[in-house]
């Protein structure tokens, strides 16, 4: 529902708000043209602007400190679920989700109250290292409990992972958080100027042949029957094709607005593409079996995982494609969110040829506060590969960074935009 997302309403700023026909509080009439518009008291603007509204309101804090309640919410907790192994060699740790209580969850000025029927826990935000949300689901990391999942039965986890990312940022201040994930990172800990140690200039990692072969015969034959499939059913553009090197390694990046944005790239893009993909995504023993033969990879993106950063590394030293979203995860509303820093300094360290796609229409198609889908047209825009310097990690400067960013963020920009 789109109350996932403007959880607040945009005239009062009052929480669990949204009726039928408008605002509980204030009674401001509420209308969604359309999944990119919405109206208020007659007032249609696009979603980032009410967003934006929804962000603008200051935290409600109470006389006890108490910011907000929840309703009813399952905690879990990481637990390892055996050992994933891929094509050319790639192998990392398996973590599923194992439920262990029931409860309700307490944002304060300064910390999170989880009270279930075993037990509570506190959690200061001194101890948080990483807030983050995946469907539903709030995901705190803290070094004290490790990965925490807090899956909200009753509300909007968007709600609490706005929330606690805003108490956290006060709670900091006047220190200010460029990132809450991978891991809560400050402005201040980039570097102004590199090291003095050299670093290393190539990133090779052991291949072992878990497979005989680096390809599945099934997964090429349900991708040509996926492809037309879909094109009976939606309309898939693809511009600049000619612009993919006919063989050898890359790295495609790619704006990020629905859950479908990997398929489409994986059944219609010219050439196979070798996903870094959620872990919570090989959740069954079919996907756990299916995934690695399409070239998926899982990565922890709630944590740092060298593991997934390794096996990105092979798939592009055996020559192949490999794919990443540098926003770390779909946008809600559907502007660009900020490139993760992390990502950054990968393809500077890497030295390979980068792709940038944009892709317009796929938030029409099934943006992230919908499980819905709707029939809209889709376009894919390919650019020319870009090279960028290599700068070894213990080089990499806040402005090289940066720099990156800008470059990469115009071109995906200006392939996602329609003309």
């Amino acid at each position: 529902m789109i109350s996932d997302l403007i959880y607040r309403c945009p005239a009062c700023g009052g929480f669990d708000w949204f009726a039928e026909k408008g605002c509980l509080h204030c009674g401001a009439a509420v209308e969604l043209h359309s999944r990119t518009e919405l109206a208020v008291n007659g007032r249609k603007e696009a979603l980032p602007f009410w967003y934006k509204k929804v962000m603008s309101f200051p935290l409600p804090v109470n006389d006890n400190g108490v910011i907000l309640k929840s309703g009813k919410i399952r905690l879990s907790e990481e637990a390892a679920g055996g050992l994933y192994k891929g094509f050319l060699g790639m192998i990392a740790a398996h973590y599923l989700r194992k439920p262990v209580d029931e409860g309700n969850l307490t944002l304060f000025e300064n910390s999170l109250l989880f009270s279930g029927s075993k037990g509570e826990r506190k959690i200061g935000f001194e101890q948080i290292t990483s807030v983050t949300i995946e469907s539903n689901t709030l995901i705190v990391v803290s070094r004290t409990h490790g990965p925490l999942f807090f899956d909200f039965l009753e509300e909007s986890g968007k709600k609490w992972e706005d929330c606690i990312q805003k108490a956290v940022a006060l709670f900091y201040a006047p220190r200010k958080i460029t990132e809450f994930c991978p891991r809560i990172r400050f402005a201040d800990e980039v570097r102004p100027g590199p090291r003095s140690s050299f670093g290393l200039r190539v990133y090779r990692m052991p291949v072992r042949k878990w497979y005989r072969k680096d390809s599945s015969l099934l997964f090429k034959t349900l991708r040509r029957l996926v492809r037309l499939i879909v094109r009976l059913i939606f309309t898939i553009r693809i511009e600049g094709a000619e612009n993919i090197p006919q063989k050898g390694p890359a790295i495609l990046m790619s704006n990020h607005a629905s859950f479908l944005d990997a398929i489409i790239l994986g059944m219609f893009f010219p050439r196979h593409i070798w996903f870094m993909t959620k872990n919570s995504q090989f959740y069954s023993r079919f996907l756990f079996w299916g995934l690695p033969r399409t070239g998926a990879f899982p990565v922890r993106r709630y944590t740092i995982d060298p593991q997934a950063i390794r096996n990105l590394i092979r798939v592009v030293q055996a020559g192949h494609i490999a794919g990443v979203f540098p926003e770390g995860e779909r946008s809600w509303d559907g502007e660009m969110l900020p490139f993760k820093h992390g990502c950054m300094r990968l393809i500077l360290a890497l030295n390979q040829p980068v792709i940038p796609v944009g892709i317009s229409g796929g938030y029409e198609l099934m943006p992230r506060w919908t499980t819905k889908i709707k029939r809209a047209p889709v376009r894919v825009r390919i650019g020319p590969p870009i090279r960028f310097e290599q700068v070894p990690l213990s080089e990499q400067t806040e402005k090289i960074i940066a720099e990156t960013e800008n470059r990469l963020r115009e071109a995906i920009c200006a392939l996602a935009t329609d003309h």
